[in-house]
């Protein structure tokens, strides 16, 4: 790829991660900060990822989860790392970790498994060093669809847990 293709490529993708925050947590997304300051590093995560791997590894902030399941994968893990070690790096943030299901089973079981969802997510968190006291679990169940529709393309969209960094200002 020629330099003006990849300068243009990263001013389009800074513009979109510079787009609108949509809710309260994210107006205090430390990746929105540009004086956030990123540091890429190479022991945290077992394996050398570079600086454009973590940082598009930050922007993404949602695990899926297959059907009536809460375990992470591999992928889900790496992710994860980047996050640790965000949080571990900034202390002045926490992190906001809501789960959710699609609209099978029950309200009851949903929000039970939503929670079950955002706890794996915490306890991996915990394991990398973050405290438990920076991390906030809440379960919405099936109360929050991204898709509304009914079918496995849209039930695969819901069954997540969403992370959104807090400000402790």
């Amino acid at each position: 790829m020629s330099f003006i293709k990849y300068a243009t490529t990263a001013v389009i993708a800074v513009g979109l991660v510079g787009c609108g925050a949509s809710s309260k947590h994210e107006a205090n997304d430390p990746l929105m900060d540009s004086s956030a300051g990123i540091k890429p590093v190479t022991g945290f995560y077992g394996e050398h990822i570079s600086a454009e791997e973590e940082l598009g590894l930050l922007n993404k902030k949602t695990v899926y989860f297959a059907y009536d399941n809460s375990d992470l994968t591999p992928n889900d893990e790496k992710l994860l790392k980047v996050h640790a070690k965000y949080l571990l790096d900034n202390p002045k943030f926490s992190m906001h970790i809501a789960g959710h299901t699609d609209e099978r089973g029950s309200g009851e079981y949903n929000i039970a498994l939503g929670e079950r969802r955002a706890k794996a997510v915490a306890q991996f968190f915990e394991l990398k060093g973050v405290p438990s006291s920076r991390l906030v679990v809440v379960s919405y169940g099936k109360e929050q669809p991204i898709d509304s529709a009914s079918g496995e393309q849209a039930w695969a969209k819901n069954r997540r847990a969403e992370l959104s960094y807090e400000s402790a200002d």
